[in-house]
């Protein structure tokens, strides 16, 4: 039976400095957690429903579970309400040395909202890109809010957090900005593979990496909008890319 200790520490892994001392974080739900343990990430342990267990025995594998109540799942949980599981995993860093220049590569710069990084993670992994680099202050990828909100996806990226300035200046493939006084995406003939990089909503792309640029690339704009977010933009040059 899992402690009130053991409780404790799962409940405070909800806070960035507590994640970032224990070297683990949490998943939550069923879709998430069902994705994770097919991936390589380690899994500590597994709080999950009878009907959970029950349903899915058979695809835990060797998973330490144990068998709580709904009430627990919710108190130590970000979940309003979840009936099914929270697994805790290891913390894991891709790095720079992983990555395969011969495949495209999407970046990110001071993508702070951590729904944005989840969405843009589903996102990219729904038009078959597995390789994101962030800058260092970019949205936490353990955060609950970016893993809840991958479904799952967070698993089948490699995802680099780096100095993006000098990433960029170090890398020899073309590298493509989104902005909004950029050249008209359709109009663009985008090498492939390189490298295209995404700004906050709120503050685009910094100056500094903005002088690594190649070219700047623009979603055209047809209403009165002020501006696009950035996991939609994001979107939309995937799908671009795999269509040219």
């Amino acid at each position: 039976m899992i402690s009130k200790s053991e409780l404790k520490l799962i409940k405070s892994l909800k806070v960035k400095k507590y994640r970032l001392r224990e070297k683990r974080f949490i998943v939550e739900g069923a879709k998430n957690v069902l994705e994770l343990i097919k991936s390589s990430y380690e899994v500590e342990t597994i709080l999950c429903t009878q009907d959970f267990y029950q349903a899915n025995r058979g695809h835990l594998g060797n998973c330490y579970t144990e068998i709580v109540s709904e009430k627990i799942l919710n108190d130590v949980g970000t979940f309003k309400s979840n009936d099914a599981c929270i697994a805790v995993v290891h913390s894991r860093e891709d790095s720079q040395e992983e990555l395969d220049f011969k495949k495209q590569l999407f970046a990110l710069d001071g993508v702070s909202d951590p729904g944005n990084l989840g969405t843009i993670i589903r996102t990219l992994d729904w038009f078959g890109f597995d390789q994101l680099v962030c800058s260092q202050d970019s949205a936490e990828l353990n955060n609950p809010k970016v893993i809840n909100s991958t479904m799952g996806s967070f698993t089948r990226l490699k995802i680099c957090y780096l100095d993006l300035e000098n990433f960029l200046d170090q890398c020899d493939l073309a590298k493509y900005g989104a902005e909004m006084n950029g050249s008209n995406l359709y109009e663009t003939a985008i090498d492939q593979p390189s490298i295209i990089v995404m700004g906050s909503e709120s503050h685009g792309i910094s100056d500094a990496v903005k002088s690594k640029l190649d070219c700047s690339i623009n979603v055209p704009r047809y209403g009165t909008a002020e501006s696009l977010n950035v996991a939609i933009a994001t979107g939309i040059i995937a799908s671009y890319l795999r269509m040219s």
